[in-house]
């Protein structure tokens, strides 16, 4: 045998070696690829939001999405723990925007169809209050100026 040429078995380690890597890589992007086919994320899974969780959130186009395709902006709905308390709460739309302490998801939610009829607006009132969201206080005194409510006789979500 000529010492000038490898052995077999030296080919085989050397091409083994060059395409472990690429298999690897191909086998990887395999896994993503089927994954995505189930709508599984390969480095994070999203949970799906609620209305009143993307309102919590103000996360303002999961908000329009939602209410285009047909969720109602006034049905209340369960907020995981840590959006808005360090407990699971059930509470509007309108209820969760007040944790934000912005206006603009509350525009956005009134806008697109919630309501406020007087027991609604005295619950948000008196979380505005809770929460010392005065942005929240000044929209509702400034759109529909009616006397705030007496907080002790109102029962709020948290």
């Amino acid at each position: 045998m000529n010492s000038d040429f490898p052995s077999n078995t030296w080919d085989w380690t050397l091409v083994a070696s060059v395409l472990a890597i690429p298999a690897l890589l191909a086998v990887i992007a395999g896994g993503v690829l089927a994954g995505a086919l189930f709508g599984v994320h390969p480095l994070w899974s999203e949970p799906d939001l609620n209305l009143a969780e993307a309102a919590a959130m103000k996360d303002r186009g999961t908000i329009q999405r939602l209410i285009s395709h047909g969720v109602d902006p006034n049905a209340p709905a369960r907020v995981r723990p840590g959006l808005l308390t360090s407990e699971a709460l059930t509470v509007t739309p309108l209820e969760a925007s007040v944790g934000t302490r912005t206006v603009s998801t509350m525009e956005l939610l009134l806008s697109r169809g919630a309501r406020m009829d007087d027991n609604a607006r005295a619950v948000v009132v008196c979380l505005a209050v809770k929460e010392e969201a005065e942005e929240i206080l000044t929209y509702l005194d400034e759109h529909g100026a009616r006397e705030r409510p007496d907080c002790e006789h109102v029962a709020t979500p948290w």
